[in-house]
């Protein structure tokens, strides 16, 4: 009679020799469990942390010869940054960790309140979602795959960000739950934007590839103030946006061309017109400058055209009425004003919308799918 650890050893022979005839297949979970009654499928969550690894690995204190592109290196260093409001120092294993989760969160608050407001997506939402994943597996379908992240799941994330999309209609938008006035939007363009007429004088000249030398620099820094007092000369109270774009053209085929004449450039007959624009410049816009920009136009006043170093050029430029130079529709629907002033707004509320609600996730089937496994490569 054979012992009973005899016919344990058996019986654990005979399933390796059945694995081995079948493959070896293993399944994996499908999903990784349920964030406030919103189902988590396992490629979301692959790719929530794909896309957090992106951010931590650009945050890791890597040791000399380490790249982003070691995970085990990544997830093992000291990484320091924000996630919501905090100020985290951290490893990279927790960090990533911490930012998947909170992805998460994200992704089923958006889907909770969706639901929640009976809200549809119309064909060119859906369309667009489909193209923009399409877009992204073409360029990156190999390393997506080498994650176990579908095409689907793209195309899934994408509509996702489009139900956001929707919800910031549905709740602040002309026919939402709580609209944005037209006072609101008038008193961001004034107190949160800049509207700007703008003539760039050159500092680099894309034919040789060459930037202004210092001497360069200093003739068209004087070309530029020149240009900035002669259109103050030609300005008037009077003056329509017709007359600004006029002299604005004008002066831009004569300053223009001297300033690539500086540059050692043969200017054509015309190029001024691409070296003249008006734009609306949104807060994230003037970030982007610091504080130089504001600084200039403050000094200078409303109308009054002055100059501002933009690195690449020399911008002769006046801050201008922005209802002057456009109407508040035009804005809306040109620079998706709804967006840029209620966009954050929500965004934060879906995350803490997310960390509120009840969190099922099943630590079983995460670490499954654990970030060792990254692959950065396909």
């Amino acid at each position: 009679m054979k012992s009973l650890h005899a016919r344990f050893l058996s019986l654990g022979l005979a399933v390796a020799m059945l694995l081995g005839v079948t493959g070896c297949t293993v399944s994996t979970p499908s999903s990784v469990g349920s964030i406030g009654g919103v189902e988590i499928p396992a490629g979301i969550y692959l790719l929530a942390q794909y896309n957090a690894y992106k951010t931590v690995s650009g945050l890791a204190d890597l040791a000399t010869g380490e790249t982003a592109d070691d995970v085990k290196a990544v997830l093992k260093a000291q990484c320091t940054g924000t996630i919501g409001d905090e100020e985290v120092t951290t490893d990279g294993a927790d960090y990533l960790e911490r930012l998947t989760l909170r992805n998460l969160q994200y992704y089923a608050a958006v889907e909770a309140k969706f639901d929640e407001l009976g809200a549809t997506l119309d064909d060119a939402a859906t369309a667009e979602a489909a193209d923009t994943a399409a877009s992204e597996w073409e360029s990156d379908g190999d390393v997506y795959t080498a994650n176990g992240i579908s095409q689907a799941t793209l195309e899934q994330y994408e509509l996702n960000s489009a139900k956001a999309d929707a919800c910031l209609e549905l709740i602040y938008g002309e026919n939402g739950q709580t609209p944005v006035t037209d006072e609101e939007y008038i008193d961001f363009l004034y107190n949160d934007c800049r509207y700007v007429d703008v003539v760039q004088l050159p500092l680099f000249d894309s034919a040789s590839y060459a930037f202004a030398d210092e001497d360069q620099n200093a003739q068209i820094q004087a070309l530029a103030q020149e240009c900035a007092d002669t259109l103050n000369g030609w300005a008037s109270a009077e003056s329509g946006r017709t007359e600004r774009f006029t002299s604005m053209y004008e002066a831009a085929d004569q300053y223009v061309a001297q300033a690539m004449e500086v540059l050692g450039a043969t200017p054509e007959s015309g190029m001024g017109a691409y070296y003249v624009g008006s734009q609306l410049l949104t807060p994230e816009t003037l970030k982007s400058y610091g504080t130089t920009l504001t600084d200039a136009l403050d000094a200078a006043g409303k109308g009054v055209w002055t100059t501002v170093d933009l690195g690449m050029s020399i911008g002769v430029m006046c801050d201008v009425d922005p209802l002057e130079a456009d109407t508040l529709q035009n804005y809306k629907d040109t620079y998706d004003l709804l967006s840029l002033l209620k966009g954050d707004e929500l965004q934060d509320q879906f995350y803490a919308d997310g960390a509120a609600m009840e969190q099922n996730l099943d630590a079983s089937a995460m670490k499954t799918y654990k970030a060792s496994n990254i692959k950065t490569t396909a």
